[in-house]
């Protein structure tokens, strides 16, 4: 087996860190490994990683060079610099938690379906559980992927999850989520949700959120999700109860006295992207990792 390398290109001020970017928040295919790497499961290639310093080493289930391709999934086109100096321009507060959590970033998933599945099973639902419930499905119905002895499961496609949808029930996930992942797998098969099509720069955020909330189970939280970290919406703007309660800490935002947990969810994303513009989905992430 092959292993190749990725030269990393940082920033001095914002290096990367795989251990803090694959921290299991975003992408939850990761597992930690006892050389320090990780191991997990991108677009159907077993892939196992480690840093070393301003290089990433890697070897895959099919012995490809993969650079381009974790190249675009670490985001390592994004300029951290420019980003990070506009946002910080934006509001002080900000600026004090770039300084703080330097490391942050987002990641662009290279399966959107994969991703929204898995925000599926988000819902009132914590980092390792949603892990557990993914490995659970792929398990159940994806196929073997295996390196080294190791053997993992590539995500089903809508169309496989739509032949086993028996053997999905059995898992007993909760919350209806199989139902929804179903439903979901219902509109792509029939035509009526491109997700590729949504992560085209021509597709505005707006519309992408909207075809996304089109779905069983998908709310606003979900869909802005998978906008962000599959779908390049980079003015998404999450709300979950980490977020709202850094905002609620930090800011006094118009709204946050309303009763319902919606409303005021909806006044913070606004207020969040008026503020923060076309980086608000990294203004959340540095709200998110603070709380």
């Amino acid at each position: 087996m092959t292993i190749r390398q990725l030269e990393i290109k940082q920033s001095n001020k914002y290096p990367f860190c795989l251990d803090k970017v694959l921290n299991g928040t975003q992408d939850f295919r990761w597992r930690s490994r006892d050389n320090g790497g990780h191991c997990g499961v991108l677009a159907g290639h077993h892939i196992h990683v480690r840093q070393s310093g301003n290089v990433l080493e890697y070897y895959s289930d099919q012995d490809q060079d993969l650079n381009s391709f974790l190249y675009s999934y670490f985001r390592l086109d994004d300029d951290l610099d420019d980003i990070y100096a506009y946002l910080s321009s934006r509001d002080q507060k900000i600026a004090d938690l770039i300084a703080k959590y330097p490391s942050t970033r987002i990641m662009r998933q290279p399966d959107p379906w994969e991703c929204m599945a898995a925000f599926i099973c988000s819902t009132r639902n914590p980092p390792p559980g949603i892990f557990g419930m993914v490995e659970r499905i792929v398990e159940k119905i994806g196929n073997r992927v295996c390196l080294n002895r190791e053997v993992r499961y590539a995500f089903p496609t809508p169309e496989r999850v739509l032949e086993e949808e028996g053997k999905l029930e059995k898992l007993e996930l909760g919350l209806k989520r199989v139902p929804n992942i179903v439903a979901a797998s219902k509109r792509i098969r029939d035509g009526e949700l491109d997700l590729g099509k949504l992560a085209q720069p021509d597709v505005c955020y707006n519309e992408a959120k909207r075809q996304l909330m089109a779905c069983k189970g998908v709310g606003p939280k979900i869909a802005d999700c998978i906008a962000l970290f599959s779908l390049d919406k980079m003015n998404a703007f999450p709300v979950d109860s980490r977020v709202r309660t850094a905002v609620k800490a930090y800011y006094s935002v118009p709204g946050l006295e309303k009763k319902s947990l919606e409303s005021i969810d909806r006044a913070i994303a606004k207020w969040a992207q008026d503020l923060f513009g076309p980086y608000a989905g990294y203004a959340n992430q540095f709200l998110y990792t603070s709380s």
